[in-house]
Order: C-alpha cells, then structure tokens, then sequence
C-alpha cells in the first residue's frame, strides 16, 4: 500500500519554512524561488480558495490595534504593524483609516523585540458599507523594512489590496491580495491579516498570533495564527 501524502497545508508550510530560512536572496534565489513556486502552486490555489465566515458589523474600532499580515508563503510568520485606526460612523456605513507602524521582528519570530522601526504606513481613508465590509487599495507599492520581514530579513517592496470586515470593536479581518515586486515577485493571492485590539505597543499579545479571521465568524478575538480562535494571551513584548 502506498503511504498516504501529507497535508497540503503542512507541505506548504514546510516548503515556506525552508524558503524562510535561506535569509536574504543568494545568487540562485530566483531559480530556487521558481522552483518552490511551481511546487506549491496546488497548495497555494487551495489556500486562495478558502471561504472564511468573516461576520460583519458596525462596531467602533477607533484606537489602536496589532495588525499581523500572514502571507500565503509563510503563514506561521505574519509581519506585524501598530495600527492605529480612526472609524466615522455615518447613516450607512462610514470612513475607516489607518496609519500602520511596521514592527521589527526576528527571522522566524513572532513575539521578539517587536519595536517600532522604518517609516509608517498612512493609508488612504475608505468607505465601510452597511455590514462593515471594506476594500483598502494601496496600489502605489510601498516598502517595509527588512528588520520588520520575519520570514527572510530582506526589505520588501509591495502593492497590496485588503479586503475585510469589522467584526466587533476589538477586531477586523480578511484577505489580502496584491503582488510583491522585491526581493523575489510573489503573487499574495491567498494571504491574510487581522487587527486585534491592544492596549498599547509595549502590551502586545503573545503566541499565537492572530492573523486571519477565526472560522465561523468568530466572535473570539484570541490569538490563533492564519485562522485558529484560541486565547492570544496578554503577553507584554521587550
């Protein structure tokens, strides 16, 4: 009897990891890069397939907020920003903006030393319909610090393309789509974030991190990394 094949899911994160841990680029990156692409494209097409309960309401997410952007490559290391997120309510909806501080973070880490480094994101302000659904083009490409990149080190230059719902006061969520254009191109299709409510960057909460909606709508805004509702914990970063 043939052996049954692992998990898509868990070869996509073994390939990711072991793209995580060459650092920055070598000479043959661009060759490994297409390689893992080319396997992985099953994997990656199921995860942009996923359909995720998103719920949605019109609950006030003034304040500040821990961001954590998982992209399809490498789920379990989302890069990390201090959102800060200005909501106006109107009659059938409202204005949503953010301005995102990227957090730097160890290749492979997830909780250390998270400090503010690099230049902030100001985004756009964009309308939040009636079930409070938004779509947050950033079309010009933006660049974050490599020391806020945990999967490789390197900068990275992006356009992006987020498209979420508030589901209570203390949390909004959804995909992400768009292009990364350096180090490497990859296509972000399957991607996802969540913003969690904090207290303040110096109470940022602990493993696992959650960057994706919870699965059946998810009132529970705890931690769980690319989709889990598990409790985030209160941890306080150094």
């Amino acid at each position: 009897m043939m052996p049954s094949s692992p998990n898509p899911a868990v070869r996509l994160l073994v390939a990711a990891a072991l793209v995580a841990l060459t650092g920055c680029p070598s000479p043959d990156a661009p060759g490994k890069y297409d390689d893992f692409i080319e396997q992985t494209e099953e994997e990656r097409e199921d995860a942009a397939n996923v359909k995720m309960d998103q719920g949605g309401s019109l609950a006030d997410v003034n304040g500040d907020f821990l961001l954590a952007l998982a992209a399809v490559i490498a789920p379990a290391t989302p890069l990390q920003f201090y959102a800060t997120v200005t909501f106006t309510p109107s009659p059938d909806g409202g204005m949503l903006q953010m301005n995102l501080q990227p957090l730097s973070l160890e290749v492979l880490g997830t909780t250390e030393p998270r400090e503010p480094v690099g230049d902030a994101l100001m985004l756009p302000a964009v309308a939040v319909n009636a079930t409070g659904g938004f779509e947050l083009p950033i079309s010009e490409p933006v660049m974050v610090t490599g020391m806020a990149n945990p999967i490789t080190g390197s900068d990275i230059v992006a356009t992006l393309n987020l498209s979420g719902t508030i589901q209570t006061e203390d949390l909004f969520c959804g995909t992400v789509t768009g292009m990364v254009t350096a180090p490497l191109m990859l296509d972000l299709t399957g991607s996802t974030f969540a913003a969690v409510r904090v207290p303040s960057v110096d109470m940022l909460p602990g493993d696992p991190i959650t960057a994706a909606c919870p699965m059946g709508g998810g009132e529970d805004t705890g931690g769980g990394s690319s989709g889990s509702s598990s409790d985030s914990g209160g941890g306080t970063t150094g």
